[in-house]
């Protein structure tokens, strides 16, 4: 405590366990032969102790699974931000290799940290192909299902989805339910009440909250998952997609189709169609296409191994083939400047 540890909690509020994880680092790199040393964010504090351990000519990979500072976007500038940018600067410029989590990510970082390019390599998150089981032949049933599991939040708008849906009820086209799964509280409106106010309440519901093996289970009994994003948001990719990679289903994603999300659902070869977040008339084109193509039984993933590269185990090998690169590494280019 103290004046220079409120100082430490006003610069850096998420760090005060560094000081004690240093001293359990040191005892670890006297009892055993370290090669390499892997630092992950976030908080984006924990890469201290990369720059620690660099100093001392470990090796390291600094990886990211979140934007710390670029990528970002903040209210208003704090010292404490000031701080974490020339924080991050240094990261950048003295890891012998830095992992971004989505293609954009590390687009950012190259226009930011020019000089650093070289260094930077992307590795998603992804799914455990564990959690999902072999499934019988899914049969597509009458109505279709459309299923949306986990919270909405962080202005993620299912409204535009409801308009698409009524205009297709209106035209005495019903092709598909909708159940939202998870809270719906945190919304800035009353998502039940607009379900009633389109008169959409024998085809959509929110049944709120299951257990979440029950979610896996309904994710793969659906005939379309759903994910709705924030309109404007390009970076970054909500683990939610991952496991509905996983669930084996054709997908409807509300998102900016220049996003990572989009960029995922390319390279996976899922079945699917996105559609801007706001864009009603899109949303609802989306949708019927879709619908044809799940009803014309065209396969989810035709391509089994592109969706493979998203799992964990494909991660982790991709982990590991970084490691190795850094540890064959001449010593003098592991050594920061």
């Amino acid at each position: 405590a103290g004046f220079f540890g409120k100082v430490a909690r006003y610069l850096a509020p998420e760090s005060h366990w560094l000081f004690k994880a240093r001293a359990v680092v040191k005892r670890l790199m006297r009892e055993h032969r370290i090669d390499a040393v892997i630092t992950s964010s976030p908080p984006g504090c924990v890469h201290w102790l990369g720059l620690w351990l660099a100093k001392r000519g470990l090796p390291w990979l600094a990886d990211f699974r979140d934007p710390w500072i670029v990528n970002q976007s903040f209210a208003r500038q704090t010292l404490h931000l000031r701080y974490e940018r020339w924080l991050e600067a240094k990261v950048m410029r003295r890891a012998t290799r830095l992992i971004a989590n989505t293609p954009l990510n590390q687009r950012g970082w190259e226009a930011a940290y020019p000089d650093s390019a070289d260094k930077m390599a992307v590795i998603t998150n992804g799914f455990d192909p564990e959690r999902f089981p072999a499934q019988p032949p899914h049969v597509v049933g009458d109505p279709l299902t459309m299923l949306h599991a986990g919270e909405l939040y962080h202005g993620r708008d299912p409204r535009p989805l409801l308009d698409a849906l009524q205009s297709l009820k209106n035209e005495n086209r019903n092709p598909i339910t909708v159940d939202f799964l998870g809270r719906t509280s945190g919304l800035a409106f009353d998502l039940p009440g607009e379900i009633a106010q389109r008169g959409l309440g024998d085809i959509v519901k929110t049944p709120g909250m299951v257990p979440y093996a029950e979610a896996l289970d309904r994710m793969m009994r659906a005939d379309i998952l759903l994910l709705v994003h924030t309109p404007g948001w390009r970076i970054g990719v909500p683990a939610k997609l991952y496991e509905y990679l996983g669930a084996g289903r054709p997908i409807l994603a509300v998102a900016e189709p220049d996003s990572d999300i989009g960029w995922v659902l390319r390279e996976s070869k899922v079945l699917h169609r996105i559609a801007p977040p706001l864009d009603s008339a899109a949303i609802r084109q989306a949708l019927v296409e879709l619908v044809d193509d799940v009803r014309a039984g065209r396969p989810t993933a035709p391509d089994g191994e592109a969706v493979q590269q998203f799992t964990r185990a494909s991660m982790a090998q991709r982990f590991a083939e970084c490691l190795d690169h850094c540890v064959r590494m001449p010593a003098s280019a592991t050594v920061p400047t």
